[in-house]
């Protein structure tokens, strides 16, 4: 009995810092893109259309595995694939990562 606990915490600790290491590893790729994606703005004056303006190259829908929405000519939101069908939002407007859906707040 002791020995299946132990083999259930060791399985559920491996599948939590997996997940928290995924997570942690997309999102500063994601940073990266946003740098890529506020220097575009900073040149060009408005957002970008798709993240090949920026120069990543899409080959299909999960590669690269974020998407990139623009919003008008100020704002966007940038996010990708969690566990079980969740995502993490990069949302211009608070220039931070979360967790859930929200309309943008646009000027």
């Amino acid at each position: 009995m002791n020995a299946i606990r132990i083999l259930t915490y060791i399985g559920i600790s491996f599948i939590y810092y997996s997940c928290s290491d995924y997570e942690s590893r997309m999102t500063d790729g994601g940073n990266a893109i946003v740098e890529r994606i506020e220097s575009y703005i900073d040149s060009v004056g408005t957002t970008p259309e798709s993240l090949s303006d920026i120069g990543i190259v899409i080959v299909d829908e999960s590669n690269p595995p974020y998407y990139y929405e623009q919003i008008d000519s100020a704002n966007y939101t940038l996010y990708f694939g969690t566990v079980l069908g969740e995502s993490k939002t990069y949302y211009s407007d608070s220039k931070k990562w979360e967790d859930f859906y929200r309309p943008i707040k646009c000027d």
